[in-house]
């Protein structure tokens, strides 16, 4: 099991470049990588997208890189020819208009804006690529392994939790048959209070009447399903790498149970458990929305 949060980095240098790269990754539904990369790097985003997803499915992962170049720049330097005609153009063109002369000098031109800049270039050559990729590869490498340290703290948490909510459902399951004896009682007392009051009823149809009304009240298919779900549970578990989405869909199918039983019960003594299990379900699916 691993958990959607955790932190990994990793460092490389030559006698150049120096490259850190670190990663951070919280919950979210999906596989949401947000890279801040170095201009020089950007063309390489779509291979390092590519090494996350091998390794990381679920969570929001935030990646940072920093590139520290120790080599002077190299500067080059740029001629904007087409530029440079249209100027020379223009100034003809308004000498013509005007009717003065337009004797034009290299050196006029070449003063002009944007006619010559400097720019600097510091692009990664093919063996700084091969560095940063294999630099992610341990960041994320890293990354996985603190996931996983936490996954395995957090699969104790849930199998815990799993226990103690099986326990309450043992608990519901033994008052399951003093709760319908008790409510047989009671609609017998009310059928026989109504019957003392001069309502004539016939013997057959209160009988009907309680089976109804006991059918309705019973909670024994909501225990199967319950038991059935913390089965399918316990066993997701026990996978060596389960997906926190079906642990999350269990979890609410387990929430949806025990809410029926509780609209169901007339029984104090029932109530009591069903608060207890919905109060380690909310546990249970706080925990889980944290599994990849």
């Amino acid at each position: 099991m691993k958990s959607m949060t955790g932190f990994g980095t990793d460092r490389a240098q030559t006698a150049d470049v120096t490259i850190e790269v670190s990663l951070r990754t919280v919950n979210g539904r999906f596989l949401e990588p947000r890279f801040h990369l170095p201009r020089e790097f950007m063309p390489f985003e779509s291979d390092l997208r590519k090494i996350l997803t091998e390794k990381i499915k679920r969570g929001t992962v935030d990646v940072f890189i920093n590139r520290r170049v120790r080599t002077q720049k190299k500067n080059k330097l740029a001629v904007n020819k087409d530029l440079a005609r249209q100027y020379v153009d223009a100034y003809r063109s308004l000498g013509r208009d005007l009717k003065l002369p337009s004797d034009l000098h290299l050196e006029v031109i070449a003063r002009l804006p944007e006619i010559i800049k400097i720019e600097e270039t510091q692009e990664p050559d093919p063996k700084e690529k091969t560095l940063l990729l294999k630099t992610f590869k341990g960041a994320v490498e890293a990354c996985v392994k603190e996931r996983m340290r936490e996954g395995k703290a957090l699969k104790n948490d849930l199998g815990k939790l799993l226990a103690s909510l099986e326990k309450r459902i043992t608990e519901i399951m033994g008052l399951r048959e003093e709760a319908n004896a008790q409510l047989q009682e009671r609609f017998e007392t009310r059928l026989a209070s109504r019957m003392k009051n001069g309502g004539e009823m016939d013997p057959q149809r209160v009988l009907q009447e309680i089976v109804l009304q006991l059918d309705k009240a019973d909670i024994n298919e909501e225990l199967q399903r319950l038991a059935e779900h913390t089965k399918n549970y316990r066993q997701m578990l026990q996978v060596p790498d389960p997906e926190g989405k079906k642990l999350d869909f269990y979890t609410q199918e387990l929430l949806r149970e025990v809410n029926t039983i509780g609209s169901k019960s007339q029984v104090a003594k029932i109530t009591h458990s069903v608060v207890e299990a919905k109060t380690l379900i909310e546990r249970l699916r706080e925990q889980v929305q944290n599994v990849e």
